[in-house]
């Protein structure tokens, strides 16, 4: 009876060690993380198969949240670890984790906008069909552009122009006259420069950013010397990367339309492109192929952080 005892008590001692280490468990690495390049990668470990998350706007308080998640979805867990990659956007997020009843928070903080994608992809196509253009057709262009804004200051100086006297008015008058004469020789030359235009872009479209941008992470351009991705929220522009084979790099043409598509998305978002390519050019040259450190280049607020594969080189521009 003894001996049957000491068998129950040992088997249940072994039942409860048994169901203790089968308990669910999740963990996160950090529960406040910051942008970086395009998302912020949230990492853990469990020991369920299975990790779910569901990810709101951070924004808001818990009573104000009532609006339908900005993300949901899981992940498998290997070896008892997870990681999930979550498109940064231009408001703080919220994600909450489950495992197995257990529950975890992590805060990702808000990116910085760089731009209107509108505006982006406006001044990006504009200046690179620019550069197609021969260098007659550039000049024509950059006198028209400084004629435009000669016409609409002196425009705005006339309507300000409160004559009174007959020889004020007839000054006006005058003034007048010749803003309507420029103005015509304006649209003399746009027409002229039309055709050459189209031309441009038609030379360059595989180089141009489209109308329209999905929001999250998506590549807008991609041709064998470069891949443009963006990461945009709500048509802002919160990060953006370029992509550049590293066997690229020293290939004269494939590094020339590289370096013509990167000054023109540079400069588009702001930056100070020929200094950042100094930089840039400086680091490459010094950069240990082997070693995994993330250089960054500074330039009017941007960030430009860059990043080594075995084959391709990463460049993220962020604010």
């Amino acid at each position: 009876m003894k001996k049957l005892f000491g068998l129950l008590v040992a088997a249940a001692s072994l039942m409860v060690i048994l169901s203790g280490c089968g308990a669910p468990t999740l963990s996160v690495q950090s529960h406040h993380l910051n942008p970086d390049g395009l998302a912020a990668v949230v990492k853990g470990k469990s020991n369920q198969k299975n990790v779910q998350y569901v990810i709101k706007n951070g924004s808001h308080s818990e009573t104000q949240n009532n609006e339908a998640p900005i993300g949901v979805g899981g992940t498998d867990t290997i070896s008892g670890a997870y990681a999930i990659t979550v498109p940064t956007k231009a408001v703080k997020q919220t994600m909450r984790l489950s495992a197995g009843g257990k529950h975890q928070t992590v805060t990702i903080a808000k990116a910085n906008v760089l731009s209107d994608y509108s505006t982006l992809q406006k001044k990006y196509n504009q200046a690179l069909t620019g550069t197609a253009l021969s260098k007659k057709d550039q000049k024509l262009a950059a006198s028209m552009k400084k004629q435009a804004a000669d016409l609409k200051k002196a425009s705005e100086a006339l309507k300000t122009n409160k004559a009174t006297s007959l020889s004020a008015m007839q000054a006006k008058a005058k003034q007048a006259e010749q803003i309507k004469t420029d103005a015509e020789k304006l649209k003399r030359e746009q027409i002229q420069l039309a055709g050459a235009m189209k031309q441009a872009q038609a030379s360059v479209k595989d180089v141009l950013l489209p109308k329209n941008a999905k929001s999250g992470v998506n590549n807008l351009v991609k041709t064998k010397d470069f891949t443009i991705r963006t990461n945009v929220d709500n048509q802002k522009v919160v990060g953006i990367a370029m992509m550049v084979p590293t066997k690229g790099l020293k290939n004269k043409s494939q590094m020339k339309s590289f370096v013509m598509s990167f000054s023109m998305l540079a400069n588009s978002v702001g930056a100070n492109a020929k200094q950042v390519l100094k930089d840039f050019q400086k680091i490459t040259k010094d950069k240990n192929k082997s070693s995994t450190t993330t250089p960054k280049i500074h330039s009017n607020g941007l960030t430009f952080s860059l990043g080594y594969s075995t084959t391709t080189l990463y460049i993220f521009i962020t604010k």
